[in-house]
C-alpha cells in the first residue's frame, strides 16, 4: 500500500431552519438557499466518483436533527449511496445525534417509515455506539477506521478521547468524531462539546483524525508540526456565524510518513459568503456619510452581488437623520439584514442626580425627561432599565421629531 486517499465532509446541517433567525431569509430565498445546500452533498458525491478515494469521512451533522423530514433523509441517503465504491464512514454529531428514533437507525420509526424509500447502502457504515469501536475498510484490509457516535443528553465535558485504545502499530489507522478542539484558533462562536487537546490526540497514536463541529476548516497540528488531523469545515453557510466557511476536504496519507498541512487540500464548493459587518455611526451626521463609510466596509469585506450581508448599527446615530441601509443593500446583494442597535443623540445621564421635579412652567419633554429618569433609577433589574432606557428614545422621537424610528 503506497497511500490512503481520503475525502471528509461534515457539518452540512441538511434541514437548518434558513428562514429563521437575524438573517431572516424571505421563504423564496431561503427554498433557493435550500436548493444550494443540497448541491453541495450533490456536489461532493460527484467529486468522490471522480476521484474514487479509499475512504470517505463524514463526522457528524449531516443533518441538522437526528430526526430530519423524510426528504431530506431520501436526498441524503441517495447522495451517500451515489458514492459507492468507496467506503463510507459517518459518526453523529450533536445536532445529528444517534439515539433510538434517529434516521441512523434502521429500525426507527423514521427509517421504516418511508417504505420504499432508499436505505443506507453495504459500502455505508455507521457508528451508533458512544464508545470507539474500529472497523477495517472494505476492500483495503490494512486501512481501519476507529469512531464514536454522538448521544443525546451526553455530558458535554466528557474527555472524548479519554477511554480510546491506541492505535495498533500495523497499517494506517484512522480515527473520527466530532468533538471541540480546546484553544482552536478558528472555533469562532461554535459551542463546545466533547472537548479535547492536541496532545491527547498525539497520544492516542493514530495516523489521522477526522474531526467534526466547528465551521471553519483547519488542521489540528502537533508541537512538531505534524499534522494529528483536521476539521474539514461546513460546506454550507447556514447561518451569520458561518462566515469563512464552504468547504470539503481531500487528503493524502502514506505510511510512516508524517503528514503535513500541504498534504491537506480544502474545495471551496457554497459560492455565496456570509459578510457580518458591525458600523458604529457615532459622529457621522449626515446620510452622505453615513453612506460613504458603509461603502469603505462593504469593500474591505469584498462582498459581491451573491452574498448574504447582515449589518449591525452601533453608536449614537444623529438627531434628525434616518438611514435605512435596508434598500440599497437588498438592491446589492442576495440577501440583506440590518440589526439596529444605535441610540439616538439625546443627551441624558440617567445616573445623575435628580434635581427638582420640573414645575407648571417645564415644557412636556422636560417632564418627560425627568419622570423617565426617576423611573430608571427606581429600577430593580437591569432588564427594566433597558426597557425604560429604549421608552424613553422612542418617547424623545416622538416629541422632538413628530414621528418613531423603529429599531
Amino acid at each position: 500500500m503506497d497511500r490512503c486517499r481520503i475525502a471528509q465532509l461534515s457539518d452540512l446541517h441538511l434541514g437548518a431552519n434558513l428562514a429563521g433567525g437575524k438573517l431572516a431569509l424571505p421563504q423564496a430565498k431561503a427554498d433557493r438557499r435550500r436548493s444550494e445546500q443540497r448541491q453541495c452533498l450533490s456536489r461532493f458525491a460527484s467529486h468522490v466518483r471522480e476521484t474514487r478515494p479509499d475512504v470517505v469521512l463524514m463526522p457528524g451533522d449531516l443533518f441538522d436533527s437526528g430526526e430530519p423530514d423524510v426528504d431530506d433523509l431520501n436526498f441524503a441517503i441517495n447522495a451517500v449511496n451515489s458514492m459507492s465504491p468507496a467506503a463510507v464512514f459517518i459518526a453523529p454529531g450533536n445536532h445529528d445525534g444517534y439515539s433510538p428514533s434517529s434516521c441512523y437507525n434502521a429500525q426507527s420509526a423514521l427509517y421504516q417509515s418511508r417504505g420504499g424509500g432508499p436505505k443506507w447502502g453495504s459500502h455505508v457504515r455507521i457508528f451508533t455506539a458512544q464508545h470507539f469501536e474500529t472497523v477495517r475498510a472494505p476492500h483495503r484490509s490494512v486501512v481501519s477506521v476507529t469512531g464514536a457516535a454522538f448521544h443525546r443528553h451526553s455530558p458535554t465535558d466528557r474527555r472524548v478521547l479519554a477511554d480510546i485504545p491506541r492505535a495498533a502499530p500495523d497499517g494506517l489507522q484512522l480515527l473520527m468524531f466530532h468533538g471541540a478542539l480546546e484553544a482552536y484558533p478558528r472555533a469562532g462562536a461554535d459551542k463546545a462539546v466533547l472537548p479535547f487537546t492536541a496532545s491527547e490526540l498525539a497520544r492516542t497514536g493514530y495516523a489521522y483524525a477526522a474531526v467534526g463541529h466547528y465551521h471553519r476548516g483547519g488542521a489540528i497540528v502537533a508541537d512538531t508540526a505534524r499534522v494529528l488531523g483536521a476539521y474539514a469545515g461546513a460546506p454550507f453557510a447556514a447561518s451569520l456565524s458561518d462566515q469563512g466557511v464552504g468547504t470539503w476536504l481531500d487528503l493524502e496519507l502514506f505510511p510512516k510518513t508524517p503528514l503535513r498541512t500541504e498534504a491537506l487540500h480544502w474545495h471551496r464548493v457554497d459560492d455565496r459568503t456570509i459578510h457580518r459587518i458591525e458600523m458604529d455611526v457615532t459622529g457621522l451626521t449626515d446620510t452622505t456619510a453615513l453612506a460613504g463609510r458603509l461603502d469603505e466596509l462593504l469593500a474591505s469585506q469584498q462582498a459581491t452581488s451573491r452574498d448574504l450581508v447582515c449589518l449591525r448599527l452601533t453608536g449614537r446615530l444623529a438627531r434628525g437623520i434616518g438611514f435605512r441601509p435596508e434598500t440599497v443593500l437588498a438592491d446589492r446583494f442576495f440577501h440583506a439584514a440590518v440589526d439596529d442597535a444605535t441610540e439616538p443623540d439625546y443627551a441624558i445621564d440617567f445616573e445623575a442626580p435628580l434635581p427638582d421635579e420640573p414645575g407648571l412652567a417645564a415644557t412636556s419633554e422636560e417632564v418627560f425627561r425627568w419622570k423617565m429618569r426617576k423611573l430608571y433609577q427606581e429600577a430593580e433589574t437591569d432588564e427594566e432599565r433597558a426597557r425604560i432606557k429604549e421608552a424613553v428614545f422612542y418617547g424623545l422621537d416622538a416629541l422632538t421629531l413628530g414621528e418613531i424610528h423603529l429599531r
